[in-house]
């Protein structure tokens, strides 16, 4: 039986509404009906979900100029019906405008009713002949609805991004954010160099750029088939990850045979990459709250061929000293936040965030770090970061540390770390930020902090 891939792409946008369930959790729990459907069927359903959280703002605004019902008023099913349907109409060359109309109505009335699917109809078939001759708010009486509209960002982010960066910048971070991010791999320097790594996805016919800020980065972009399916990811030569990502580790600088805590473990893209770089000597502690975390962290790190990693599960927050072996030379805190510094990847967090999560995630983060900060030992460093560039979950955590802890300073010597990366990173207050538009890959924040040691 086949799977219709606009009908999974809608239970996966569904999915993706309530506000704790990530759009990565959202298409795990399709996996099922997204195996079942061949290749060109798959690439349907994710191109309509992607482009759908990506072009949300022009496509709202779209229907607002067919649609007699206020959108703020439309059943959200409803809604989002819409939205697939335009969004292939508009986006997508090749699928034929009556096909996009003709699906969602169906899948209208199977869902729904034939009222609604009437509605639908009366909507879409207005936009599909007129939407090209509506206009956007004019740029320069009305920045704001033009940024909204053209480059769907939300309001609340809008009003604080132009005056945090201006109109010039904003509008770059936006173009940089609704532009599809190539897939970035890191080299896993345990079984084989960059370039050889390279040398190799190119005989795969791959399209490969080399990462200018880390060493060991490389991009693919449009590879065709999944990641797990091309040749060396079995063997456990890359593991994907960000290039600012990649760069938060060469920050915390990790020695052979040191014991270093991962305290945010994930699914362990760090903590892997820590290993990697003590060339599997020495123990990485990997805490996490979550047990099926570390249990899918184990497998990569037996992937990678990493031995040097051992799992814990812990709550931070109610962690004490007494549960670990002893204090750690290096702690990476990879805290929980807002996650708008990686939007292009996942671009459901503009839609789910608000002002108050900026707020209440800065709060928590500030507790995060000062219970990291008590399993370090003397004269050891600690590495705060987060993906994301908002001052609240950076600079302002950080300030509110030091005041707090004056057995902890601002290592100012990562700025010599950072001279090894590209000229486009030099240090903001002795600490790491980047941004989408500048570079290329995702909004990350890292600071470097050394405990003071009173025996010297």
């Amino acid at each position: 039986m086949r799977v219709d891939p606009r009908y999974t792409a809608l239970k996966i946008l569904m999915r993706c509404t309530k506000k704790n369930c990530t759009l990565d959790r959202s298409i795990d729990d399709a996996q099922n009906e997204l195996e079942c459907m061949p290749h060109q069927d798959k690439n349907l359903c994710s191109a309509i979900v992607f482009g759908v959280l990506r072009q949300r703002g022009y496509i709202d605004f779209i229907i607002k100029s067919f649609s007699k019902k206020p959108v703020e008023q439309i059943d959200i099913q409803v809604l989002y019906i819409l939205r697939i349907a335009l969004f292939q109409i508009i986006f997508l060359d090749r699928v034929p405008a009556f096909a996009a109309v003709n699906t969602s109505i169906e899948l209208a009335k199977k869902l729904i009713n034939k009222g609604t699917a009437g509605f639908i109809n009366a909507v879409l078939r207005k936009a599909e002949q007129n939407y090209q001759t509506i206009d956007l708010p004019d740029r320069n009486t009305n920045f704001s609805a033009f940024i909204r509209a053209k480059y769907n960002l939300p309001g609340w982010l809008t009003k604080r991004w132009l005056k945090a960066y201006g109109n010039e910048k904003i509008q770059s971070l936006c173009e940089s954010i609704n532009t599809i991010p190539p897939i970035t791999l890191r080299v896993n320097t345990l079984k084989t160099s960059r370039q050889a790594l390279g040398t190799h996805l190119e005989t795969q016919d791959l399209c490969v750029e080399y990462t200018k800020q880390s060493a060991l980065g490389l991009y693919i972009s449009r590879p065709g088939k999944q990641v797990s399916e091309i040749e060396g990811f079995t063997q456990g030569l890359f593991q994907v990850q960000d290039e600012a990502a990649q760069l938060v580790s060469q920050i915390l600088d990790p020695k052979p045979h040191e014991t270093i805590l991962d305290a945010c473990a994930g699914l362990g893209g760090k903590t892997c990459h820590i290993a990697q770089l003590m060339n599997n000597q020495g123990m990485v502690v990997a805490g996490d709250l979550e047990n099926h975390k570390l249990d899918s962290l184990k497998i990569e790190a037996q992937r990678l061929g990493i031995k040097n990693i051992q799992t814990q599960q812990i709550d931070l927050l109610k962690s004490s000293i007494k549960e670990f072996p002893g204090y750690f030379d290096r702690v990476l805190l990879d805290a929980p936040c807002s996650g708008l510094g990686v939007m292009r990847r996942n671009p459901d967090t503009k839609w789910k965030r608000t002002h108050k999560d900026i707020l209440r995630m800065a709060a928590q983060q500030k507790k995060f770090l000062n219970a990291a900060a008590n399993l370090v030992k003397p004269g050891g460093m600690l590495v705060y970061a987060v993906c994301s560039c908002e001052p609240e979950e950076n600079e302002q955590v950080i300030k509110a540390f030091l005041e707090k802890r004056k057995d902890y300073y601002l290592d100012t010597k990562m700025d010599g770390v950072l001279d090894l990366f590209n000229s486009k990173l030099t240090p903001r207050e002795h600490c790491l930020k980047t941004y989408p538009d500048a570079c290329h890959m995702d909004g990350f924040f890292a600071a470097r902090l050394k405990r003071v040691d009173k025996s010297h």
